[in-house]
């Protein structure tokens, strides 16, 4: 089972690596960091009201975040063998995409593509 406050700490670390200059995070470390949230989100046992606002106030909020990286993540894997696949899959746990598309102004969407050029 998966803490409020370890879900906050696994967001703030992908927040200043994502959104802001204080994160020393490349690419590749925050793919892991998303595939550790995503897992941590699925795993939690508590209300889902408390964790969804997260991040509110910055760049975005947690469920815009996990939108974002998910669809960003449509595009940028390397295959079904990838860590991008690894994170596509870990984000499908809790974000079903279902008639929604991708939103490119999506700040998460937008920052996450920045970082994979």
């Amino acid at each position: 089972m998966t803490t409020l406050s370890s879900i906050k700490r696994l967001y703030h670390v992908i927040d200043a690596s994502v959104f802001c200059t204080t994160g020393d995070m490349d690419y590749d470390r925050v793919t892991d960091a998303v595939i550790n949230l995503a897992n941590a989100v699925d795993t939690y046992d508590g209300d889902y009201d408390d964790i969804w606002y997260i991040g509110e106030g910055g760049e975005c909020c947690l469920s815009d975040f996990i939108e974002g990286a998910y669809w960003h993540y449509t595009e940028w894997h390397g295959g079904q063998w990838s860590k991008g696949y690894a994170a596509l899959s870990a984000l499908g746990q809790v974000f079903n995409p279902g008639m929604s598309g991708i939103e490119k102004e999506n700040p998460a969407y937008f920052w996450l593509e920045t970082m994979a050029k």
